[in-house]
């Protein structure tokens, strides 16, 4: 987002008329515009990442509480709670939540590349292997980039969940903390479903995922109990530094929903409910239906050694996820950000979700917008004094 508020300014634009193209940018491959195919390998088991998930989670937490430490010890800036809670999410989403265009668990999981993460089993598919190429269907989830699959706390998702948790919850979790926005948990189900009807979901990929506005109102919860709660994850010592005082289990949010064969996708082939429209719908739907129905025979009927061989020669993969940077036609950018464009004019809560998104929440001038916390006060805490 930064760099089209700074493309904007050189070119004479207000930011604000670059919002569309920073949210285009800043989701393309990622969890609200690339989709995941959770029914073509469903037969090759993976081992649960939870446990992985929870102790990278715990570590970038404990990270950002050590960078605000110092930064307070470092000089006179006592800050007040809410300030101090300022501090700690400007540092957390700068550094932990999101790489350019994938979310940072969407892209270390996916290509197990990450220095200091572990390496987790995942299955990486080529779009010509998904039902969305079978079906001939739109063209991100046909010849895009497709999200890892990975078992998180037993549920079975693609990677994009991930990004929706811990991205998209975050934005919508820092509507919430906005006086000005004076939003509540149902605006932010409803602007949720609002981006995946437009071009986050429906007018891009032609999918609206009620799985991912799960995720995304997970990852709200998680982020509310940082700091508030009956058990909240950070506390603040009679010193006035910041102490975890508790590990975080992502299994707290992650539940059976996240699965899109639990709560399965809308397909709309077209916003116009042409006959053709439906018919390119019933012929996914059906190979979705046969996909499944082929995993569970293979799973029944593969014995053990050939199962493995397969999994280990999935789990070996490496997809390079950049390639949509260069088979992505460029002319469908404009295509893309002109219907963007007309939505933002036409659709208050697509506006008001895409501001969520489109600007940076974290400038100083910002904190006053803040509504205040109260962070719990420790004598001692996990990661100590």
């Amino acid at each position: 987002m930064d760099f089209a508020r700074h493309s904007a300014k050189h070119r004479g634009f207000h930011p604000r008329l670059l919002v569309l193209a920073g949210i285009l940018l800043a989701h393309n491959g990622s969890g609200s515009a690339s989709e995941s195919d959770p029914w073509t390998y469903a037969y090759i088991p993976l081992a649960d990442s939870a446990g992985l998930v929870s102790e990278r989670l715990a570590v970038s937490i404990q990270s950002v509480i050590d960078r605000i430490n110092a930064a307070q010890a470092a000089g006179p800036r006592a800050l007040d709670d809410t300030g101090l809670e300022f501090a700690f999410f400007a540092e957390f989403r700068s550094a932990h939540i999101r790489d350019v265009t994938w979310g940072q668990f969407e892209l270390c999981i996916g290509t197990n590349d990450c220095p200091g993460w572990s390496r987790f089993e995942r299955i990486q598919m080529y779009p010509e292997e998904s039902v969305y190429h079978a079906a001939q269907w739109r063209f991100i989830p046909a010849r895009f980039h497709l999200a890892s699959i990975v078992n998180v706390c037993g549920v079975r998702m693609g990677t994009d969940k991930l990004t929706h948790f811990f991205d998209d919850g975050f934005h919508y979790f820092n509507g919430l903390r906005s006086r000005r926005k004076n939003l509540d948990p149902e605006d932010i189900r409803r602007l949720s479903m609002a981006f995946e009807r437009a071009y986050m979901g429906t007018r891009i990929t032609g999918i609206v995922s009620r799985a991912d506005i799960e995720a995304n109102l997970a990852g709200v919860e998680f982020y509310g109990e940082f700091f508030a709660g009956a058990a909240p994850i950070i506390g603040r010592s009679l010193g006035g530094r910041l102490v975890m005082l508790r590990n975080p289990d992502v299994c707290d949010y992650v539940t059976r929903q996240f699965y899109e064969r639990i709560l399965p996708n809308e397909y709309t082939y077209s916003m116009l409910p042409t006959e053709r429209a439906n018919i390119r719908a019933q012929k996914l739907t059906t190979l979705i239906d046969e996909r499944a129905r082929r995993a569970a025979m293979l799973a029944h009927e593969l014995d053990g050694r050939e199962l493995a061989r397969q999994k280990s020669l999935l789990l070996a993969r490496r997809i390079p996820m950049t390639r949509w940077q260069s088979d992505f036609p460029k002319i469908r950018i404009v295509t893309y950000g002109a219907g963007m464009a007309s939505q933002w004019l036409f659709d208050r809560d697509f506006r008001r979700a895409a501001n969520l998104f489109g600007f940076d929440p974290f400038k100083a001038r910002k904190l006053g917008d803040r509504k205040p916390v109260r962070i719990k006060p420790v004598e001692f805490a996990l990661s100590g004094e």
